[in-house]
């Protein structure tokens, strides 16, 4: 399958929230995030780059379950990599966290985290979530 990575214009922002919805995903998309999408004739994954008190973040990376294993994340990531002009913090799940090492991104002390984004750090791991802070400075 041919697939194509790209940022949605704001006004298709629904169809993000659409797939997030139809495979049950926690986060919900605004117009505000670079909403990246890696579609075929059908999206197949999506991510957001949400700005965080003037940092990048990037969060809810979903591929369709039927789709995984095929290497669409990294080409996903890889594009929105590409595009972006500032480092990009995630909080990977610790499951994947050398698949992002992978791309580029290094783990980083929680201590290090930006003021906005370590308060949504201490919000998820208090819900239970075994993340990871990582950064990405030198985008490629």
């Amino acid at each position: 399958m041919k697939v194509v990575a790209q940022v949605l214009p704001a006004i298709q922002t629904p169809l993000v929230n659409k797939f997030y919805q139809t495979h049950k995903a926690r986060g919900k998309a605004t117009r505000q995030d670079q909403n990246w999408v890696l579609k075929g004739p059908d999206i197949v994954a999506a991510c957001r780059v949400q700005h965080v008190t003037g940092h990048c973040f990037l969060s809810t990376v979903l591929v369709a379950p039927e789709q995984r294993g095929k290497g669409f994340a990294k080409v996903l990531l890889n594009a929105v990599l590409a595009h972006q002009q500032a480092p990009l913090y995630t909080f990977a799940y610790r499951h994947l966290s050398a698949f992002y090492a992978g791309l580029g991104f290094k783990a980083i002390d929680p201590l290090a985290l930006p003021q906005g984004l370590a308060d949504k750090y201490h919000t998820y791991v208090a819900q239970g979530r075994q993340i990871l802070p990582m950064q990405c400075i030198n985008p490629e």
